[in-house]
């Protein structure tokens, strides 16, 4: 049988996920191509970190690549800071504190708190699919 690749694409975050077939792992979404026997496949992705599992079918063609799409799902971060601050994820501006049910794709974001006499800070966070993420930072 001749060989085809698959490529895994679409990736917003940087997130790995494995990329298996009938349950052995074949590559990860880091992988530029992994090589595969042609014809049609079920590829299983997973991050068992974030929760994360999807199925998708493929069809490779004889000495082609053949791309798989990947969207992350969305969980739930709830944003608190004493007294209050202004929040910002990933850059982007979300409001200000109490924020409660913030929908973002799962996998690692930075979040910036600015109050105007207390100053910033910043928080690492891993949203996940498992349970909702609760931050609250205290200003002073």
């Amino acid at each position: 049988q001749i060989d085809g690749d698959i490529k895994v694409a679409g990736l917003k975050a940087p997130v790995t996920v494995e990329v298996r077939e009938n349950g052995r792992q074949i590559g990860t979404s880091d992988t530029d191509k992994i090589m595969i026997a042609a014809g049609r496949h079920d590829i299983e992705l997973v991050n068992e970190t974030l929760g994360y599992r999807a199925t998708r079918s493929v069809q490779v063609p004889p000495g082609k690549v053949s791309s798989i799409s990947v969207e992350m799902p969305q969980g739930t971060v709830n944003i608190n800071a004493a007294p209050w601050a202004k929040v910002f994820v990933d850059g982007r501006r979300v409001g200000e504190t109490p924020i409660g049910n913030l929908s973002l794709s799962i996998g690692p974001h930075e979040v910036l708190f600015r109050h105007p006499q207390l100053g910033e800070k910043r928080q690492a966070i891993s949203v996940t699919l498992h349970a909702p993420v609760r931050l609250s930072v205290d200003m002073k």
